[in-house]
């Protein structure tokens, strides 16, 4: 396929028409702005004019990209970056009349900050009253952790992710991904759209709080907590990082997963020729599949370990059982079912060269996503965005860019 460049059509996603100041920096916010720029929205990044945003460095980065890293690029497309200082009194004005005329602002500084500046929900409510503000932080704004730097393994630690990761006298271990980060992105994309729905049916603006180590509870509860929810009964169900196991074939690894249903249960040990599991009393429900991972995983690993992935894979697809090859990352991206729907694009960067995406996951029958703009380099769009949105002109540009109030 040869890629084409990103165009600027017009918007055509179900939320054309909202413009969101996006104060936010690294992941959790971005990610979160991402998900609303790809479904319309017009997403206004504000860096600071000395400290562009850190993850600008992060991951691979080629010097002709200009600090679009590949990491940035994936968190920041279809967005117009401005760079302000925010420590001039005529910085936060300029944001002042950018709020006006926004929806939406989100920001993840530190518990307290945009108030000491003066621009926090209080004052940015106070003239734009219909606004949205979704505020991130690491812990809540309050609390004995309030004020501690939050990066996602530290709330993973908090979290009990590395506990859950390690099952039952294992040794503790981190998600390899960020996944505190996503998750709270998540919620700031559903949120916002939450309360844009609720103002559209009258309720106003109103302030979003959110913290990264709430919702990765919140994420991580529902089995990884099941042990630590009847408050009036004790259970000792085994995690499910001892249930979730790849087993080893003859050339590579696979992921089989007969345990939740009996069919699955009964299927996989006829495809197997094992008579015995499939009449176990041990392994009549999932219940007890569960109870006895241990021995279901010794008994599924002795089975794989002499066929091949393709016979595995090829012998449980056909009576219906849950099994998957184990990609490697090169491999993922040629999966036939990833092909096949397209989930992966290619697009031209003018300065970072030809891009390799996931395309926006929500596909709208009627309002479509889409990718219409590249990830920026640092204040490409504070001219166009102050021209365009707050009407100023070149001389006032020009004097606010000698003041260091723009870049």
């Amino acid at each position: 396929m040869t890629p084409d460049p990103v165009a600027v059509p017009e918007a055509t996603g179900p939320l054309r028409g909202i413009r969101v100041v996006d104060l936010s920096a690294v992941m959790s916010g971005p990610l979160g702005t991402a998900m609303l720029a790809d479904q319309g929205a017009d997403v206004i990044m504000v860096e600071q004019v000395r400290m562009p945003d850190i993850v600008r460095q992060g991951g691979p980065l080629v010097p002709e990209a200009h600090g679009v890293s590949a990491y940035f690029a994936a968190l920041n497309r279809n967005k117009r970056s401005i760079a302000l200082d925010l420590r001039q009194s005529e910085g936060r004005a300029l944001l002042e009349d950018l709020v006006r005329r926004a929806d939406v602002v989100v920001q993840n500084f530190r518990p307290g900050a945009l108030d000491r500046l003066g621009v926090g929900w209080e004052r940015l409510s106070a003239i734009n009253p219909s606004l949205i503000m979704c505020s991130v932080s690491g812990f809540g704004p309050d609390g004995p952790y309030e004020r501690l730097p939050a990066f996602d393994p530290t709330v993973q630690a908090i979290a009990a992710y590395p506990a859950v990761q390690a099952g039952a006298g294992g040794r503790p271990a981190l998600v390899a991904t960020a996944v505190c980060d996503k998750v709270t992105a998540l919620n700031v994309a559903q949120a916002i759209c939450a309360a844009l729905v609720a103002r559209a049916n009258g309720a106003g603006g109103q302030h979003i709080e959110l913290s990264m180590l709430e919702a990765s509870i919140h994420f991580l509860w529902p089995e990884g907590m099941w042990n630590h929810t009847y408050l009036d009964h004790e259970t000792d169900q085994p995690d499910l990082s001892e249930i979730y196991q790849l087993y080893p074939s003859a050339d590579g690894w696979v992921m089989i997963y007969p345990t939740a249903k009996d069919e699955h249960w009964q299927a996989m040990s006829r495809a197997f020729g094992r008579e015995d599991l499939r009449t176990d009393p041990r392994f009549v429900d999932r219940q007890g599949r569960i109870r006895h991972g241990d021995v279901v995983n010794e008994e599924i690993t002795a089975e794989t370990v002499r066929r091949t992935t393709a016979e595995i894979v090829e012998m449980l697809v056909a009576v219906d059982v849950p099994v998957a090859r184990v990609n490697s990352r090169d491999e993922m991206i040629a999966d036939p079912q990833v092909q096949a729907r397209g989930i992966l694009v290619e697009t031209v960067h003018p300065t970072a060269g030809r891009l390799r995406q996931a395309r926006p996951p929500a596909v709208f029958s009627a309002t479509p996503s889409s990718l219409r703009r590249h990830a920026p380099t640092f204040a490409e769009h504070t001219d166009e965005v102050l021209r365009e949105v707050l009407g100023l002109a070149d001389d006032r540009l020009a004097a606010l860019r000698r003041d260091g109030v723009i870049a």
